[in-house]
């Protein structure tokens, strides 16, 4: 192959990339902003809510029996709530709006020996502000029951250890880098990975299915190139536009988690995230990731060169997408882990190396193996690229045999 073609090649569709403006800022500029600003708003909104909610008045429909119990001074000490006397009925409550039915049943107060109050609290746990008020009347009566145990405990000379006769304390032995690496450490691989999938995606479709349709790839074939210098060419362009869109967007994710901590109160939040890779898992992290985006970036040419149109090309994006949820969704199940087996899997093996090394307790020779098998991914993915390159039906936006096409291979 002749490399100064292929630079020639490079070149032409990085410039015909940058000319189309609308395309940069979607793929690149607009990630970097639209987290931070998203994770911002959804910050800002739901604190509104919230506050909303908790201001929000409830009206509380109680029998004659709560108003005996130690239950109604707990009610009458929270200022949203709206108490009155008076019966109801299911099909009564559901026609009210912001209502909870409250009925003490069978009270008896009195005595010490008498069994449990029974207590009903009727509502609709579809409507958020009510859900809010039952969980702080829930609360309440936990705390009256915890006084009232403690109390007959006093009375019998009992200490509160009486009701705990076994005692659990959990020792959680892994550091609080390692508890955030495994947050992150799903959150981040599936993101960054989709990230390049759709950046790639919107550029080798504009390289092959739209060329294709303003009639300027054929041109390309009928010069005296050849056509791995061609692929090879277009290639490198989309691996350039892929590798930094997802630099771009994890910068933006890393900013906006930061942002987010940091609202939170949590401190420090974007040195918790980093102190779980360590520089050797930084360096696997770095080969990971450019090992996927060139079997990505083979991947979508190969499939979307066989679209004549940008619209038939569109259509196989759902399909293109089924082969990274389908392993995202199997590596993420509970015991799933990075073994000799899973290390074979095509990105699943990706999805768990990365989480294990967010973790920050990696085995390193199943990470080599890792990258090893998405290093040879890669290169099928990039010969079945230059494959289907190859034939000229393709190429000329004629009718695909495909039986005799992959016959052929």
């Amino acid at each position: 192959m002749r490399w100064s073609i292929i630079n020639t090649i490079f070149n032409k569709e990085l410039k015909e990339i940058l000319r189309d403006k609308k395309m940069v800022y979607l793929v690149i500029l607009l990630p970097f902003f639209l987290y931070p600003a998203i994770f911002a708003l959804m910050g800002a909104v739901t604190s509104n809510q919230v506050e909303k909610i908790n201001q929000e008045k409830v009206t509380v429909l109680i029998n004659d029996a709560v108003k005996e119990s130690a239950i109604y001074a707990t009610l009458k000490a929270d200022t949203t709530l709206i108490i009155k006397e008076s019966d109801f009925t299911k099909e009564g409550l559901d026609s009210m709006k912001s209502t909870i039915g409250l009925r003490v049943l069978d009270h008896n107060s009195d005595s010490k020996d008498a069994p449990p109050i029974q207590t009903e609290i009727s509502y609709n746990s579809t409507k958020d502000v009510l859900s809010n008020r039952v969980n702080r009347i829930k609360a309440n009566i936990a705390a009256i029951n915890q006084s009232l145990v403690a109390q007959r405990l006093a009375e019998r000379e009992l200490s509160n250890d009486f009701l705990t006769p076994i005692q659990v304390n959990e020792i959680d032995i892994a550091p609080p880098a390692a508890q955030m690496g495994k947050l992150i450490g799903r959150f981040i691989p599936l993101g960054l990975i989709f990230f390049i999938f759709f950046g790639m995606l919107t550029v080798s479709i504009d390289l092959t299915a739209g060329e294709k349709e303003r009639r300027t790839l054929q041109t390309l074939f009928v010069s005296p190139i050849k056509v791995r210098e061609i692929i090879t060419g277009k290639f490198l362009a989309v691996f350039t536009v892929g590798v930094v869109s997802a630099i771009m967007n994890l910068l933006s994710l890393v900013l906006a988690v930061f942002i987010q901590v940091t609202l939170l109160g949590e401190g420090d939040g974007l040195s918790r995230i980093s102190l779980s890779v360590s520089p050797q898992g930084g360096f696997w992290l770095v080969i990971l990731v450019l090992l996927t985006t060139i079997f990505i970036g083979g991947l979508t040419l190969a499939v979307v060169v066989l679209a004549n149109t940008y619209k038939e090309a569109q259509s196989y994006t759902s399909p293109l997408m089924l082969l990274f949820v389908l392993p995202a969704v199997f590596a993420f199940q509970p015991g799933v882990e990075l073994t000799t087996s899973t290390a074979l899997i095509p990105i699943v093996n990706i999805f768990l190396a990365m989480g294990e090394i967010f973790i920050g307790n990696f085995n390193v020779a199943l990470v080599a193996l890792v990258a090893l098998m998405a290093l040879l991914y890669a290169a099928l993915a990039l010969w079945f690229a230059s494959f289907i390159f190859g034939n000229e039906n393709v190429v000329t936006g004629q009718k695909v045999d495909f039986k005799k096409l992959f016959s052929k291979a």
